[in-house]
């Protein structure tokens, strides 16, 4: 069993890197040059955030110059969002610029909504993209869940999820991540799997599946099984 985290925002130590399981660390453009050497296992997003998004031609332009590195196997997290940052006025040209990077690439796009589902809805129906649109942190209602499939999203889930919205969501358009959370990515995939009614080998080997397609550069981790069959028994 191979274990992903594709949206994490916890740098590891070398000394508490858990070598079975594999991450995409999220991480600001000018701290990707560090970040790059000290962990060689992982692979990297880089974006701007939509509450950072005021004042950052600076920040988008070495995102530019450096979303071409093959350490980099996602743009973002970047997108919108109605309760905090600046207006949309702002958000919305800098998320577009993402879009842009993403389609010039061909890496997907890790985004970050809140409260504006009918303005990404929009974007995605102009700019018509043919990368993955990958929501993170999702925990949406059915209802939000339905538009969302039917719109071609994937979905990233942690430790909050909506155990209706995850019965909707298809399986080999879903992911797992811990973002800034205190769960495990173990534990998220542990939970995922019960709200799914799946034993966590055939949900952790849908995932792999997943994260090969989308992203086949991510180094694999070492296989892991013990401790996850011990807690089904």
């Amino acid at each position: 069993m191979e274990i992903y985290d594709v949206h994490t925002h916890k740098i590891y130590s070398e000394d508490n890197d858990d070598p079975y399981h594999s991450c995409i660390f999220d991480v600001y453009s000018l701290e990707f040059e560090v970040a790059k050497e000290l962990h060689q296992r992982h692979s990297f997003s880089c974006g701007i955030h939509p509450w950072y998004s005021d004042d950052s031609d600076t920040q988008m332009a070495y995102l530019t110059e450096i979303t071409s590195n093959p350490r980099i196997v996602a743009i973002g997290e970047t997108g919108l969002d109605k309760l905090k940052g600046p207006s949309f006025e702002v958000q919305t040209p800098v998320f577009k610029k993402h879009i842009e990077i993403s389609e010039k690439l061909g890496k997907p796009v890790i985004i970050h909504c809140v409260k504006a589902w009918e303005e990404l809805l929009k974007i995605k129906q102009d700019t018509v993209p043919s990368q993955p649109w990958i929501i993170h942190g999702y925990r949406g209602k059915p209802d939000l869940t339905k538009r969302l499939i039917d719109f071609g999203f994937y979905f990233s889930v942690g430790e909050n999820i909506n155990v209706e919205s995850m019965q909707l969501i298809p399986l080999d358009r879903m992911f797992c991540e811990t973002d800034e959370g205190d769960m495990s990515i173990h534990e998220v995939y542990l939970q995922a799997s019960k709200s799914l009614n799946m034993s966590i080998l055939e949900f952790a080997d849908a995932i792999s599946t997943n994260v090969h397609k989308i992203f086949p550069t991510i180094q694999a981790p070492k296989p892991y099984y013990t401790e996850f069959e011990k807690e089904e028994d």
